[in-house]
């Protein structure tokens, strides 16, 4: 029996789900990317009550896949947040559950996300799997990089990607 996948814009009740994917896609992607520590020390409701927080403010949309009850995975966007933007547009974020990786599914969450208009996003410096899924939605490296803290201070060197428009 096939599955249907639901995409929807994300409510506050979804923010465990949330969580639990977003820690659990850091966890898997960045393991080899950032300190053990760091990934160790990430919290499920320190990140669940903090979406919850964001959702209830509804500023900018979330999209949420699900697969019944299960959330497979997010993406948000919203208006630039850079001073100097190469688009009036950003993907804030894409998570997927490594586990439905090559699904379809991202595809489908970034098409809501941002759809064919230009837009800018950030990736973690080594992160090749995201990077070539970017380029396939028509993103590319524009040499710009910068350096965020995580929640415990440790550096996660970013590098920008941008498009004009959809070229997937």
């Amino acid at each position: 029996m096939e599955t249907t996948i639901e995409i929807r814009r994300a409510r506050p009740d979804d923010a465990r789900g949330l969580a639990e994917v977003h820690i659990r896609t850091w966890r898997i992607a960045y393991a080899h990317l950032l300190p053990a520590e760091t990934l160790s020390r990430l919290s499920v409701p320190a990140r669940a009550r903090r979406w919850e927080r964001i959702l209830r403010q509804n500023r900018n949309p979330t999209w949420i896949a699900l697969e019944g009850p299960r959330v497979l995975g997010f993406a948000s966007s919203g208006p630039a947040r850079d001073p100097e933007p190469p688009a009036e547009r950003e993907l804030y974020a894409l998570y997927l559950d490594p586990d439905r990786h090559g699904s379809g599914v991202a595809d489908a969450l970034i098409r809501e996300a941002i759809g064919d208009r230009p837009a800018y996003l950030w990736v973690l410096a080594g992160n090749a799997r995201a990077i070539r899924f970017y380029e396939k939605h028509g993103f590319a490296l524009d040499g710009v990089e910068r350096v965020e803290d995580a929640a415990d201070g440790t550096p996660l060197p970013e590098l920008r990607m941008a498009r004009e428009s959809s070229r997937a």
